[in-house]
C-alpha cells in the first residue's frame, strides 16, 4: 500500500511546482537577475507597422487616428494595412481618409486570415523591425519608441511585446489578463516570456521569412520559434495598448477562451521535439507551461481521489499526509498570491483588486476549459479565420486569426 502514498506524494509535488513553485522559483531569478534598463538610441531605425484588417469600418478610423498619434519619425516609418477582402466599407475608409503625405499604405491580400495576411505583406516590408498590431487595438503614443528601446537591450532580444489589457469586460476576464500579465511579465525579468500577446508585439525583420500556413496563434507561434532558437521575448512594462473588444458575458468568454487554449495547445506541441535546442530556461518554462495546460486540471482530479482513498480505504488511515500536503500547498499559494500582488506593473496601470469570489471563479473556469481544451483536442480544429467580439460585445464576422 505503500504505492498509494508514493503517488499522493508524487501528485502532490508535481501540482505544487505547476501552480506555484514555477512562479516562485521565476520570480527570485528576476530578483537575482542584473537588468539593463532599454533606452532610446541616438539614430531611430526604419520600422514597419503591419494592421491586418477585415471588415473592421467600426474601428478602422479610430484605428487610423491611433497610428497618426504615435511618436516616431515620419521618415523612418511605414504603415500596411493589409486587407484580407473586406466586404464592408474597410478599404474605401481608408483610400478616403490616408492623406497624401502619409507613409501609409492598403495592401489588398488575396486570401482572408491573419495568417495569410501577413504572409502576404511580409516579403515586401522594409523595416528593421515590424510591428503586428491589431486593427482593435489602441496604443500608447510612446510605444514604438519604446519597442525599439527594447530590442537595443541585446541582440539576444527576437521579440517584444506590448502590455495589453482589456478597456473593459467581465471581472473574471479581467482578472484572466491581470494574472497572465504578471505571469509574462516575472518570465521575462526572469529570462524570458513564454509568449507575447497578438494584439500587439514586434519582431526583427529576417527573423521569420513567412508563418507556416497552419499556424493558428501568430503570437504562440512566433515566441515558441524565438524560444527553439535559444532567443529572448520580452513583455514589455514601457509598450503600452489597450484591445477593445472583449467579452462581455459567458457566451463570448467561454468559447473565446476555448479556442485561444486550443491555440495555445496547438503552437506549444510543435515545438516540442524542438525542446533540446532551447536554453536552460526555455526548456523550465515550456515543459511546465505545457504541464499546466495538460497535467493540471487532470491533476487536480487525481489528487483528490488519491486524497479521499488516503483517509478512507486505507488499512491505516493517513490523515497526516493528507493534512501535511494540503497545508503544504496552501502554505505555497499564500506564498505565491503575495509575489503575484508584488509584481510591478508598468507606469499608470492600477493594480485591481479582486474578491477571492472572482479568484475561484477565475480558477474553476481555468481548469473547466482546460479540461476541454485536452478532451477535444483530436477532434477539435481550428485555423486563422475564426468568430469575433464586436466593439458591443456580440459576436460578429469571422476575423483573422490571433
Amino acid at each position: 500500500m505503500w504505492l498509494l502514498v508514493f503517488l499522493f506524494l508524487v501528485t502532490t509535488f508535481a501540482l505544487a511546482w505547476t501552480m506555484f513553485g514555477y512562479f516562485i522559483v521565476i520570480w527570485v531569478m528576476g530578483l537575482l537577475r542584473g537588468k539593463t534598463a532599454p533606452e532610446f538610441p541616438d539614430t531611430w531605425p526604419f520600422l514597419s507597422i503591419v494592421i491586418p484588417c477585415f471588415n473592421e469600418q467600426s474601428d478602422i478610423i479610430k484605428k487610423l487616428e491611433n497610428v497618426r498619434k504615435l511618436d516616431y519619425p515620419k521618415d523612418k516609418l511605414e504603415v500596411v494595412f493589409a486587407d484580407g477582402g473586406s466586404t464592408d466599407a474597410t478599404i474605401s475608409l481608408l483610400e478616403k481618409n490616408i492623406r497624401g503625405d502619409e507613409p501609409y499604405n492598403v495592401y489588398k491580400c488575396s486570401a482572408s486570415g491573419k495568417i495569410n495576411q501577413l504572409n502576404t505583406v511580409l516579403p515586401s516590408l522594409k523595416g528593421e523591425i515590424i510591428v503586428s498590431a491589431d486593427a482593435d487595438t489602441i496604443m500608447e503614443p510612446d510605444s514604438l519608441k519604446w519597442i525599439v528601446a527594447e530590442f537595443s537591450v541585446s541582440p539576444e532580444i527576437e521579440i517584444v511585446g506590448a502590455y495589453v489589457s482589456p478597456e473593459s469586460s467581465m471581472n473574471v476576464e479581467l482578472y484572466y489578463w491581470d494574472s497572465q500579465n504578471k505571469a509574462r511579465l516575472m518570465e521575462s525579468d526572469a529570462y524570458s516570456s513564454s509568449i507575447v500577446v497578438a494584439p500587439c508585439f514586434a519582431f526583427r525583420n529576417g527573423f521569420i521569412d513567412s508563418f507556416p500556413e497552419d499556424v493558428v496563434a501568430d503570437d504562440v507561434y512566433i515566441s515558441g520559434l524565438a524560444h527553439s532558437r535559444g532567443r529572448r521575448v520580452v513583455y514589455s512594462r514601457l509598450v503600452k495598448a489597450v484591445e477593445t473588444r472583449t467579452p462581455k458575458n459567458y457566451n463570448e468568454f467561454l468559447p473565446h477562451k476555448f479556442r485561444k487554449s486550443n491555440a495555445v495547445l496547438r503552437e506549444s506541441i510543435r515545438f516540442l521535439y524542438l525542446l533540446p535546442d532551447m536554453s536552460f530556461f526555455g526548456k523550465m518554462m515550456t515543459i511546465t507551461r505545457m504541464a499546466q495546460q495538460l497535467f493540471l486540471p487532470w491533476g487536480m482530479l487525481w489528487w483528490l481521489a488519491l486524497a479521499g482513498s488516503l483517509m478512507t480505504i486505507f488499512p491505516v488511515v493517513r490523515y497526516d499526509i493528507v493534512l501535511f500536503c494540503t497545508l503544504t500547498l496552501l502554505v505555497l499559494l499564500l506564498a505565491t498570491a503575495r509575489i503575484f500582488a508584488s509584481v510591478k506593473l508598468p507606469e499608470g496601470v492600477k493594480p485591481r483588486k479582486y474578491t477571492s469570489a472572482v479568484a475561484l471563479e477565475g480558477y474553476f473556469v481555468t481548469i473547466f476549459i482546460l479540461l476541454m481544451t485536452g478532451l477535444s483536442y483530436l477532434f477539435y480544429t481550428q485555423n486563422s479565420n475564426y468568430n469575433r467580439l464586436s466593439a458591443k460585445g456580440d459576436w460578429n464576422e469571422k476575423k483573422q486569426g490571433r
